[in-house]
């Protein structure tokens, strides 16, 4: 029986997840490949750029408003039987939200077709040692490893990004540690190799942790944004006490005196705005996901701040 190869692409919010998976849209172009993309927020961002950039024997499956670890595993299982069927690709590839257990995403791909070949995690190597205090999902993401991405190396100094990586080697003994730089390691090196490390700690090691997010505090809002912003008072905005606690924001946006809608891509400390994604014909109106702890409570406040970016 052919079994089909899985990858499970993990890491917390904005480390670069999405970059990755869109460097294997480019690269495996003509491949039967199958992705399924986990957002906590209610509005997926990532998943409908991916959607919109996927070669024509891809598939890309978005599961949104929670994690495929616990809050929507039913879902997540169910989409994986469906693929499986109906589908029959030749890989299978699994990116989960920014704040999953991957102990409970490997458990959930727990099926006779399939076979794991490795799990990638990706950090920002900018502010992974900050984010580690916030999350305990970020040191089991890289105790899962086989391989992890140092990613966004470019943004720190020799002596920085050696305690990065002495802190992943801290929490995973085993894995390969690759620095990157828009998660360019070499695709040959990350798969096929059928993920000893992985597979050997699933099956010694496996806790529910159905609750992570309420323990973490982590959750998400969505705010319409209806008319264009100037980039001055955003870049003011972002860099603002109201961001405060704001781990990743994303969505579509105009700015004031430039044609049409960028993605819009923030991590704290800086920001992005890529034109020509063709996932933005999709959106009606301009928008902004934020995630981080507890700002489902600042929303009315995040909103105001946001919308008084206008032009």
């Amino acid at each position: 029986m052919h079994r089909i190869a899985y990858i499970v692409v993990t890491g917390f919010l904005g480390a670069g997840k999405t970059t990755l998976l869109r460097r294997l849209m480019r690269e495996w172009v003509g491949r039967r490949v199958a992705f399924i993309v986990n957002d906590l927020a209610e509005v997926d961002v990532d998943g409908a750029v991916l959607a919109a950039e996927q070669g024509e024997h891809m598939t890309v499956v978005r599961l949104s408003s929670g994690c495929i670890c616990c809050t929507i595993r039913g879902e997540f299982e169910a989409a994986v039987q469906q693929l499986i069927e109906t589908h029959q690709p030749d890989a299978l590839v699994v990116e989960s939200s920014g704040v999953t257990n991957p102990q409970a995403v490997l458990h959930g791909l727990n099926h006779p077709r399939l076979r794991l070949d490795s799990v990638i995690t990706v950090v920002d190597a900018e502010r992974f040692l900050d984010y580690m205090r916030y999350s305990a999902a970020v040191e089991t993401q890289v105790y899962m490893a086989d391989f992890v991405l140092v990613n966004k190396r470019e943004l720190v100094t020799p002596a920085q990004l050696a305690q990065v990586e002495a802190q992943v080697r801290r929490f995973n003994p085993k894995c390969a540690i690759l620095p990157t730089r828009y998660c360019d390691a070499p695709l040959d090196v990350l798969f096929g190799v059928q993920a000893a490390h992985a597979d050997r700690e699933l099956g010694q090691h496996h806790h529910d942790h159905d609750d992570h997010l309420g323990e973490d505090e982590v959750d998400s809002i969505a705010i319409s944004v209806p008319r264009p912003l100037d980039r001055e008072r955003l870049t003011a905005f972002l860099k603002s006490e109201a961001m405060r606690d704001v781990y990743r924001a994303k969505g579509f946006v105009q700015i004031a005196g430039e044609d049409g809608f960028a993605l819009f891509n923030y991590v704290p400390r800086r920001y992005g705005l890529e034109r020509g994604v063709a996932a933005q014909l999709e959106q009606g109106a301009g928008f902004v996901v934020f995630i981080g702890r507890r700002v489902a409570a600042r929303h009315d406040a995040l909103a105001q701040s946001l919308l008084a970016c206008a032009g």
